[in-house]
């Protein structure tokens, strides 16, 4: 599925509450995300913050780039399973898509990486609007810091809104 680039926008703001680069700390972590039942991680800039703070991702999904640059290796942190996929940018590949529904949709007990070919950024929405009540994704936002959205009804409502404007459905 291609991306509409006209709707492009609808993805820049963030989806959450935004903690500002140079305010990321366990305390502000620990605020935003306490109670989670579930942690979800989008990113390899992303995932690494959070496990140098502690915070072991039920799910992360990475690209080995950051800013869409190489990195020289994937970040590697304790996992039970690693699944790969191919997503292009500026797509999504319905793989994923369905793989994000099965994840969310079980009885998750292990801890799973996405390794994605290509770009991962997008994989967030399915992420939004199939995860369970009080599951909590954490996602970079470019150049200002670190979002957190904990899923309920209104985050999936709205990520499921946007899905449809940006893959015009």
């Amino acid at each position: 599925m291609k991306i509409d680039q006209s709707q492009l926008g609808l993805l820049k703001e963030p989806f959450g509450v935004l903690i500002k680069d140079d305010n990321i700390n366990k305390e502000s972590l620990n605020r935003e995300i306490g109670s989670a039942h579930k942690i979800i991680t989008i990113g390899d800039t992303t995932t690494e913050k959070l496990v140098c703070l502690g915070y072991i991702p039920d799910i992360s999904v990475v690209d080995g780039k950051e800013k869409r640059i190489k990195k020289p290796k994937i970040f590697e942190y304790p996992t039970d399973k690693v699944l790969h996929f191919e997503n292009k940018p500026g797509e999504l590949d319905e793989h994923v898509i369905t793989k994000v529904m099965q994840l969310t949709q079980s009885n998750l007990k292990s801890k799973v990486q996405f390794i994605i070919e290509g770009e991962e950024d997008l994989v967030a929405l399915p992420f939004l609007m199939f995860s369970p009540d009080n599951w909590v994704i954490c996602y970079g936002q470019p150049y200002d810091g670190l979002v957190i959205v904990r899923v309920n009804e209104d985050s999936r409502n709205r990520a499921k809104l946007i899905f449809n404007k940006v893959f015009n459905i």
